[in-house]
């Protein structure tokens, strides 16, 4: 039997597309064994996870000569997020200073990108705690970005979603019976809530999805995640 080849340095790490095993072959020869030690290959798949977007080539120099970033905007002046316009690089900066403002960070590492046809993705969890709870994640697509919140107990907040711009009302309102749990039959069990006298159900795992973020509305958007996330002092 052939000796499969190793994947070409040019490759682009996106998860999904190319088995781990994959990509792990490539770096045991480009960096040796020690990439897939400590805690094994899971250690291995963490460290991949942060790498998504660049070359394999990219990854394996940068191994050798961490670029150190600190902050997000260190981190967009690398060749993986040219495809980020202007504008959207603007919001991920000012929202990345906001949430840090508000005790949230991105944990000093963009990872690979898994679902909603992203290529990579921001993750923003709580600072000072081990399982770092995400309120909120940038994902990063070839066309633009998706911003997400997560939500719970959403009709408690009902009188703020009411009277919130129509931008912020409009991703509560938008569901309707084509988002009820079909595909897992109620079984997830559905966030459900009321708004200006509608019924609405969301499937559970269904993402809150707002469109076209801008850095105009970034006001807004804190001050739905200071709504559900109020800081503790």
């Amino acid at each position: 039997m052939a000796k499969k080849e190793l994947l070409p340095e040019d490759t682009l790490i996106v998860f999904g597309k190319i088995p781990v095993g994959e990509y792990r072959k490539y770096f045991v020869q480009a960096i040796g064994e020690e990439i897939t030690s400590g805690a094994g290959d899971m250690n291995f798949q963490n460290w991949l996870f942060t790498q998504g977007g660049k070359t394999l080539k990219e990854a394996a120099e940068e191994y050798f000569h961490p670029l150190g970033h600190e902050k997000m905007e260190e981190f967009l002046t690398e060749k993986r997020f040219d495809t980020v316009s202007g504008p959207d690089k603007e919001f991920i900066i000012a929202f990345d200073k906001a949430i840090s403002d508000h005790g949230y960070d991105f944990g000093g590492a963009i990872h690979a990108g898994h679902s909603w046809g992203s290529r990579l993705m921001i993750i923003y969890g709580k600072t000072g705690t081990k399982s770092r709870p995400c309120p909120a994640r940038i994902w990063i697509k070839e066309d633009g970005i998706l911003f997400q919140i997560y939500f719970t107990n959403i009709g408690a907040h009902r009188e703020y979603i009411e009277a919130a711009p129509a931008y912020i009302k409009e991703v509560f309102t938008g569901y309707n019976e084509n988002r009820r749990c079909k595909s897992c039959r109620s079984k997830c069990g559905p966030k459900e809530y009321t708004i200006d006298g509608q019924f609405i159900s969301v499937c559970r795992d269904a993402p809150f999805w707002f469109e076209n973020p801008s850095v105009e509305k970034l006001p807004d958007y804190m001050g739905l995640l200071s709504e559900f996330y109020p800081r503790k002092n």
